[in-house]
């Protein structure tokens, strides 16, 4: 898939494709309505499924502000498209950031461009954020469901912020298993999310325990 000019009717003025996922893709992109730089989510196949889970993700978040989940800012419905405007986070994802390969280490020793290194001292600055947006998740009801290094941002002043809710559920339906289908990815997924058993907050935890072992 090319990379589209413009999104919207044209208000949003694309600038380059942050990435591509299972629902779509992610771009960089310019409101000419306000000037502000946002990153717009753009669902790829539309069916039905897809379409209830892009939507489902909007409302769960539309109303939740805190330091360390992306701000969503509007579901926007253009022709055949669906589109989620969002908060940009300028900055990698969170392997990319603890192993250096980000290229913005200046100080002395720092490895050179193609290498790379571990640094405790930047995964141990993130941990304490990560589990403050999580809690804060958890506190509004709702549970993630894929906590993992590549759905996490870290800014370029050290802000660690959690995205990709695709997956998300209200902790009210713990009490129901989450389907037919195994969702989530599994280097991170508590064994009851395997087992298709009732997720509760917990495997949120257990996800976020397990991002230091990356």
């Amino acid at each position: 898939m090319g990379l589209p000019a413009q999104l919207g009717a044209g208000r949003f003025h694309v600038r380059r494709c942050l990435g591509r996922g299972g629902m779509g893709a992610v771009y960089e992109a310019i409101d000419r309505r306000t000037g502000n730089v946002v990153a717009v989510k753009m669902l790829g196949d539309l069916d039905a499924h897809r379409l209830y889970r892009f939507k489902k993700e909007f409302r769960a978040l539309a109303d939740l502000q805190h330091r360390h989940l992306v701000r969503l800012h509007e579901l926007i419905a253009e022709d055949d498209r669906w589109l989620i405007t969002m908060e940009l986070i300028d900055g990698h994802d969170l392997f990319t950031y603890v192993t250096c390969r980000d290229g913005d280490d200046t100080s002395p020793g720092a490895v050179a461009p193609g290498q790379h290194r571990f640094d405790e001292d930047r995964l141990r600055a993130c941990l304490p954020q990560l589990a403050a947006g999580v809690d804060y998740l958890h506190s509004a009801g709702r549970i993630h469901r894929d906590l993992k290094p590549s759905n996490v941002m870290v800014d370029r002043s050290g802000r660690a912020v959690i995205l990709d809710f695709g997956l998300i559920a209200t902790s009210e339906a713990r009490s129901s298993a989450s389907g037919h289908e195994v969702v989530g990815t599994a280097a991170y997924m508590a064994p009851e999310q395997a087992e298709l058993l009732p997720v509760t907050p917990a495997a949120d935890w257990y996800a976020n325990g397990s991002v230091p072992v990356m």
